[in-house]
Parts: structure tokens; sequence; C-alpha cells
């Protein structure tokens, strides 16, 4: 089994991994918890790491610590050991604007796909108009604009 990576608020564990983190109510994003966490094959990236670092942006908007539902889903994670990652809204987001950064509409990534609760729908709007108010880049948010129109 893999040693889970240190992580901390200002790095924490996001994109597809993240998703598979599930909520505290047991709610998953997605439907490979066992490939990625449990399978010894699962790819862990880190916001500012191995992922690109989107805090200038959203600050630590939805980076929750959950150490204690990964154990109860079955990890081995030292009972001292934290383990900060990003909420679905967040690692959704945070997908999103990785894509964008590389000059491309990120057309892989949908709502429908990631976000599938109503708060989270909800929240997720709130935080895409903080997004465009933030974004100072013409191009970068004119890609964000076409993949936002692509989800209606």
């Amino acid at each position: 089994m893999n040693q889970f990576p240190a992580t901390s608020i200002q790095h924490y564990l996001t994109g597809q991994a993240a998703l598979n983190v599930p909520s505290e109510d047991g709610h998953f994003a997605d439907w490979h918890f066992t490939e990625v966490f449990l399978s010894g094959r699962g790819k862990w990236p880190i916001a500012g790491q191995d992922f690109p670092d989107t805090s200038y942006l959203l600050g630590s908007y939805g980076v929750r610590e959950c150490a204690s539902v990964l154990r109860r889903y079955g990890l081995a994670i030292e009972a001292q050991q934290k383990v900060y990652a990003a909420n679905h809204v967040r690692a959704a987001l945070d997908l999103v604007i990785a894509g964008i950064s590389k000059g491309k509409v990120p057309s892989h990534i949908t709502l429908e796909d990631t976000i599938d609760t109503e708060e989270g729908l909800i929240a997720f709007g709130e935080q895409m108009g903080v997004l465009k108010q933030r974004i100072t880049d013409r191009v970068t948010l004119s890609l964000l604009e076409q993949w936002e129109a692509q989800q209606h």
C-alpha cells in the first residue's frame, strides 16, 4: 500500500482523487474509491506540488481535513496524521482551472459527472462568480466562460 502523502491547507489532495473522497455523510462524487485509494495504483495529486495551485483564486475555500473519513473507508493513515483534501466542489473547480490554465476549454470535465447535489451546484455557481471576478486575464476568463456555457 502507498504511504499517504503529507498534506496541508495549502497543499491538499485534489482533482479526480479528491472527487473519490466521500463527504462526512458518505456521499461520493466519483465511484473509483477502491481504484484510487486501495489498489496501490491510484494517483494522489497535491495542489501546488504536482497539480496547479489555485489558492490565488479560491483561497482555502473547500479544503477540509478528512483523515477520519478515509480511515473509515479502509485507508491505513496514522492516528496523528491529518489529511487535507478538496471537497467535491473545490476539486471540480481545481480541475476546470487546471484545464483552462493550459489554454484549452476542458470539455472533458462536466458538472454532470462531478457535482450531483443541489447544494453542490449552488456552491459551484457561487464560486464560479468568485472566479469570474478574480480572473483578470481576458483569454483565461473567455475559456472559463466557454466551459461554463457548455454546462447548460
